[in-house]
C-alpha cells in the first residue's frame, strides 16, 4: 500500500495518550494511570477515507484521485500504477494517504 503520512498534530497525539479523550487507561505498577497506547494509535489512524495521490518525480506534477475507503483505494492505487507501468512510466509514485474532512466549530 506504500507509505502511510500521517496528518494530526502533536496536541492530538499528546490528548490521545494523556487520556483526554474517551480513552480507557490501564493502571500502573506504582498505582499511576497509564495510557493505553493501543487505543491511542488506533484513534489516531481514524480518518474519513482515502486518497490516492501520483506524484511524477520529473514534472513535480501531483494528482489526487478519492476519496476511497480502505479497500477501494488499494484497488485504485494498483489500477493506476498498473497502468502508469504500462506506459513506461515506472517513476512516476502512486501512494495512498489519510483524508480528515474539516470539523466543525461547535
Amino acid at each position: 500500500m506504500g507509505d502511510r503520512f500521517a496528518s494530526h498534530c502533536p496536541t492530538e497525539l499528546r490528548q490521545a495518550v494523556s487520556g483526554a479523550g474517551s480513552l480507557g487507561r490501564l493502571p500502573a505498577g506504582d498505582g499511576v494511570p497509564e495510557p493505553d497506547w493501543v487505543e491511542a494509535m488506533a484513534a489516531l489512524d481514524d480518518c474519513d477515507g482515502y486518497v490516492v495521490l501520483v506524484v511524477d518525480p520529473q514534472t513535480a506534477e501531483v494528482d489526487a484521485h478519492g476519496p476511497y475507503g480502505g479497500p477501494d483505494a488499494t484497488l485504485a492505487a494498483d489500477s493506476l500504477k498498473s497502468s502508469l507501468t504500462a506506459e513506461g512510466l515506472d517513476d512516476v509514485v502512486v501512494r495512498i494517504v489519510r483524508l480528515h474532512l474539516p470539523r466543525s466549530a461547535a
